[in-house]
């Protein structure tokens, strides 16, 4: 789908497809009413400050809700809106006016931390799309970038919360009136006036309008009798793993499933990646088994496939 594609659906029907992303099972489409979708945007416009003279630049395509949100923002701002294809070479050749909101996916980050000098003016930047590693946590953070990640999903007609992207991860804040709460362990989303949303997110509740998301209780691992959270695992390795690789788990007799590191490198990593193990990992959360690839297969948008088995 193109951007004009999707001006064209947008402009003539009340309730808008969308598709999730299939990182967490099976696609699906999700009909959103234009009117709440407009009220996100209305949401975003209103944290970041964006006014009919704003500029908002899209790298990510509008199939799904991210990049489909960046031309509802336009609309209801009443603002300029450019966007290119898709790239890990986000900004190449663009030299034109400064731009207040950035949207892009963290693999799109890297070429432009690489390329900050040949960068524009970027007010405000939006990281969506995936879980931002560690160590590019950190390289956002020294770079001086406004930088924020969303926390979200289609279901919600995009983020219902943001925080600034630091070395240190804050909790994410809510928009507008949004709260959460906690039930059975899951993040609740109530949107005023809209619906309320069961997640399967475990999360840590700060107030009503603050929380720190744990990971997917879909995805929670038993081995040995011990709850591993696989998301937590990659958290701790990423601060000094730098290639993409994710933990996952197998059935076993002996552990009930074995914890699994699949990684997108070389045979030649796997002393470094035992020694970061050994050091970084209390013994239960240690990989027992690195299987390596040349490609972690990914959604259409860039998410790890989590249910990979080579």
């Amino acid at each position: 789908m193109t951007y004009e594609d999707f001006a064209q659906e947008w402009d003539s029907r009340d309730m808008i497809t969308c598709r999730t992303s299939g990182s967490t099972g099976a696609p699906k489409e999700i009909l959103l009413p234009k009117h709440e979708m407009v009220n996100s945007a209305l949401r975003t416009i209103d944290f970041f400050g964006l006014t009919g003279d704003s500029l908002l630049y899209s790298c990510i395509a509008p199939d799904f809700i991210g990049g489909k949100m960046m031309l509802v923002r336009q609309r209801a701002a009443g603002c300029r809106f450019l966007w290119e294809t898709p790239s890990n070479r986000p900004l190449d050749g663009y030299s034109g006016e400064p731009i207040s909101l950035l949207s892009v996916v963290p693999s799109q980050v890297i070429h432009i931390l690489d390329n900050i000098k040949d960068m524009p003016v970027i007010d405000a930047m939006l990281v969506g799309g995936s879980s931002i590693p560690e160590s590019l946590r950190h390289r956002i953070e020294k770079s001086g970038l406004n930088a924020y990640e969303s926390y979200g999903m289609t279901e919600t007609a995009s983020h219902i919360a943001l925080r600034r992207i630091k070395s240190e991860p804050e909790p994410f804040r809510t928009l507008g009136d949004i709260t959460v709460t906690i039930s059975d362990e899951a993040l609740v989303i109530d949107i005023p006036g809209w619906q309320s949303v069961r997640t399967n997110d475990s999360a840590r509740i700060v107030s009503p309008r603050e929380f720190f998301i744990d990971g997917r209780l879909d995805n929670i691992m038993i081995s040995g009798g011990r709850k591993i959270n696989p998301e937590r695992v990659e958290d701790i390795l990423s601060r000094t793993i730098t290639f993409p690789f994710i933990i996952t788990s197998r059935p076993d007799e002996k552990w009930g499933e074995r914890i699994i590191m699949i990684a997108e490198a070389e045979e030649s990593e796997r002393p470094f990646i035992e020694n970061e193990c050994r050091n970084m990992l209390v013994n239960y959360m240690r990989p027992k088994e690195i299987i390596f690839t040349k490609h972690l297969p990914r959604t259409p948008n860039g998410k790890p496939v989590r249910n990979f088995k080579n």
